[in-house]
């Protein structure tokens, strides 16, 4: 189907006494009841859907094949993990709240899709909807450059570019912070900046950014929400596993992985698809595309 135009706009989302920022695509040539249409909900990788060009591809590409899609921000974007609030878990009711905005709009069938962070986000969420009571209008994960255990995967970095501090330092730093002993109050929350977390320089680019709060949530060994292999095998919708052959962040078995313990769980939909790009899919953002496509096709 071939869309000449599409509508793109930023929406906010009200949720509770704050709000979430998403861009809503809806193709201007949309034909037949919505509620017959299929709604890709995407989830942003580290760095926030606006913020990271990586994310912009993917939106345009599906609009042109006849797709709307809502890209969402959640608490874990941006600012969140610098400020003390963006905790994995709390990112859940957000997600359901985007969900819930796509309902009112009048779809009925949502994919959800993330890409790194927001891969571990959409296998974390549609988990949590298989073992809902009530019926889900989730019908697959799309989760591209998704990691095993995002702790783990975190773990390998710094050691691989001598992070200051080391990792074993901030598991010893944020104890007490994100799981306190019963019966005491959290110890007070504090920022830390992490030197050589994404390369061998201290440059901006090469540096990240949590309070202790924050990374204990996303990234200690007691995190249970972003250690994907523990959820992914509740899933029994369809799964597409994307991952990059050149990837220097998650390791090609990791999605091997997790695409095994799927099929085992009984999930007779799993499809793993490996593209020759780095892990931002950069110069492959049409390839990219165009995998999900006729992944949406042969299902939807």
């Amino acid at each position: 189907m071939d869309v000449e135009q599409c509508l793109g706009s930023i929406i906010t989302i009200p949720f509770g006494q704050h709000k979430i920022d998403a861009l809503y695509y809806f193709p201007l040539t949309h034909e037949g009841p919505i509620e017959k249409k299929l709604c890709i909900l995407r989830l942003h990788g580290v760095l926030g859907n606006l913020l990271d060009e990586t994310e912009h591809a993917l939106p345009h590409h599906l609009a042109k094949e006849g797709y709307s899609s809502l890209t969402m921000n959640t608490l874990l974007a941006n600012l969140g993990l610098f400020f003390g609030f963006g905790i994995f878990e709390n990112a859940m009711p957000q997600i359901d709240a985007a969900c819930g905005f796509l309902r009112e709009v009048g779809f009925k069938n949502i994919v959800i899709a993330g890409h790194g962070l927001g891969g571990c986000m959409a296998i974390k969420y549609a988990s949590l909807k298989n073992h809902d009571s009530q019926p889900s209008d989730i019908q697959g994960v799309i989760a591209i450059a998704t990691a095993y255990s995002l702790p783990e995967t975190i773990r390998r970095r710094w050691d691989r570019f001598g992070s200051e501090p080391t990792y074993d330092e901030m598991v010893q730093r944020s104890a007490g912070k994100f799981h306190p002993e019963p019966g005491t109050d959290p110890a007070w929350d504090k920022t830390v900046v992490i030197k050589r977390a994404h390369g061998y320089t201290t440059l901006p680019e090469h540096t990240e950014v949590y309070t202790l709060k924050t990374w204990g949530a996303l990234a200690s060994p007691e995190a249970e929400g972003p250690k994907t292999y523990l959820h992914i095998g509740k899933i029994q919708v369809p799964i597409l596993l994307v991952h990059g052959m050149h990837d220097d962040i998650i390791e090609p078995r990791e999605g091997e992985d997790l695409g095994a313990i799927a099929s085992k769980a009984g999930n007779q939909d799993v499809t793993q698809i490996y593209l020759d790009a780095p892990h931002s899919f950069e110069g492959k953002q049409h390839e990219l595309g165009q995998t999900v496509v006729n992944w949406l096709c042969d299902r939807f």
